[in-house]
């Protein structure tokens, strides 16, 4: 993970060299950090996003890929076609802003928001 930015309390982060998976009869998609331990999971709609116990962001698997991603402008034909995906992680107050960077063989590039708010519930103290 690189840090890339920080203004104030507002702190980015890029996460490259991940791994991924897109599993066209099931229609999911994974993305994960090779070598790093799930700690908890928070399910935000069909986003799972997968913390390490030090809080960090390591993998994202997506239900219904196809479907929730084409609102994005991500096709399923994107999806079967991927060169790299990255994560931008902003951090800022209460507040937690994931991208997921999305580049295409055909070197098409689409991001991914995924928001999570009140990092004071008990579920995110947890991590």
């Amino acid at each position: 993970m690189k840090q890339l930015n920080t203004i104030g309390n507002r702190r980015e982060y890029l996460i490259r060299d991940l791994k991924f998976n897109y599993d066209n009869l099931n229609d999911l998609f994974y993305v994960y950090k090779e070598n790093s331990s799930v700690y908890a999971n928070v399910v935000i709609g069909d986003f799972h996003v997968e913390f390490s116990k030090e809080g960090q962001v390591v993998g994202i698997e997506i239900l219904n890929a196809s479907d929730l991603l084409e609102e994005y402008d991500v096709s399923k034909d994107m999806l079967e076609n991927i060169k790299k995906v990255e994560i931008k992680i902003v951090n800022k107050d209460n507040s937690l802003l994931i991208f997921l960077m999305i580049a295409s063989l055909a070197d098409v590039e689409k991001a991914v928001p995924i928001t999570m708010n009140n990092f004071e519930s008990p579920m995110m103290q947890a991590i």
